[in-house]
């Protein structure tokens, strides 16, 4: 039970770039499912029958890779690996800068400018003007320190394509007003953790496939953003959802949603032991003498019919909102 309270308390959602949220929040499901640092083989995936291209794995290293992983984030399908090598952070980093070259960059004409009726997209585009001398230098983001590496990219389906071309110019804008972006090119995410005890690092490469909505990231009529709830499991009344994931494993089904909602740490706590005990629910007494011990009463653990459900409660300390995180397991042969 201790492994369950230190696995769920090491699980952070990392908070970065607007564009990469979605590979960060694959990252801290991987973290939370993913293998351990003793076998990167743990729970791998079946081999995907998906077409895709998946990222290159480091070096080709086959033994020290994983199969890709399978995860719907909000409702976009997106993949993941996990490897290890003993190589430094930045060799590492500078492997994928290489495999990603930069595409042609351009820039918007005047001409094309005076075409666009929508005031909004005009001023959009003015700036992206400025944007774009920045990325004839650099188009990949990177981050490095002496234990975590950072690799973001886009890869667009068209290697010639010319960034601020009319041709770019209407990818872009059909993109943007369908939120269809998959269409137009790859997220693709290199993230390198090292291990300061065994000195190995952790590579975990992600990339979003061709259904990625922008739209799904976005708040529907009653506030919620795409993906669906947990059958079974209540919500907190005035809650809107901000996070969906869903993963199959080899032998189990897990899901993730995280919700932002109103009505104190304590209220929250108070319903859901309330309410999952309605729902047939039922506590595990270890669990309970373990959180409380530790004054954890914010983690709760519930099981059901080949289900284990992980509730985490906390007040985020920016907006003073409830953010609850709900995780579902379920056996496949339950």
């Amino acid at each position: 039970m201790n492994s369950i309270l230190k696995k769920i308390s090491s699980c952070k959602v990392i908070k970065g770039l607007i564009i990469c949220v979605i590979s960060f929040t694959i990252i801290w499901f991987g973290m939370a499912f993913g293998p351990d640092e003793n076998s990167v083989e743990a729970k791998v995936f079946e081999r995907l029958t998906f077409y895709t291209r998946s990222m290159p794995q480091y070096l080709f290293d086959e033994q020290s890779t994983s199969e890709p992983r399978k995860a719907l984030v909000n409702g976009n399908t997106s993949y993941f690996t996990v490897g290890k090598s003993k190589d430094d952070i930045s060799k590492i980093l500078n492997f994928y800068a290489k495999r990603y070259p930069p595409q042609p960059v351009g820039k918007i004409d005047d001409h094309i400018l005076k075409k666009v009726s929508d005031r909004q997209l005009k001023q959009c585009l003015i700036k992206m003007n400025k944007f774009l001398e920045c990325m004839s230098e650099n188009q990949h983001v990177r981050m490095e320190g002496e234990d975590f590496g950072f690799f973001g990219a886009i890869e667009f389906h068209d290697p010639d394509l010319m960034l601020g071309s009319e041709k770019f110019l209407k990818k872009y804008q059909n993109a943007m007003t369908t939120g269809e972006f998959g269409k137009i090119g790859t997220g693709r995410i290199v993230i390198a953790l090292k291990n300061p005890d065994t000195q190995e690092t952790r590579i975990i490469n992600l990339w979003t496939d061709r259904d990625f909505n922008l739209k799904k990231f976005l708040p529907d009529t009653s506030g919620d953003m795409g993906g669906k709830d947990i059958p079974g499991i209540p919500r907190y009344p005035g809650s809107r959802r901000l996070l969906a994931i869903e993963q199959e494993n080899t032998l189990t089904y897990d899901t993730l949603v995280s919700y932002e909602g109103g009505g104190g740490v304590v209220g929250n706590i108070l319903f859901y032991h309330s309410r999952m005990e309605d729902a047939g629910w039922k506590t595990d007494p270890i669990f309970e003498k373990v959180v409380g011990e530790q004054s954890m009463e914010n983690f709760m653990f519930y099981t059901r019919q080949g289900r284990e459900c992980t509730i985490h409660i906390q007040e985020d300390e920016y907006t003073g909102k409830i953010i609850t995180t709900i995780t579902n397991r379920e056996m496949k042969n339950s």
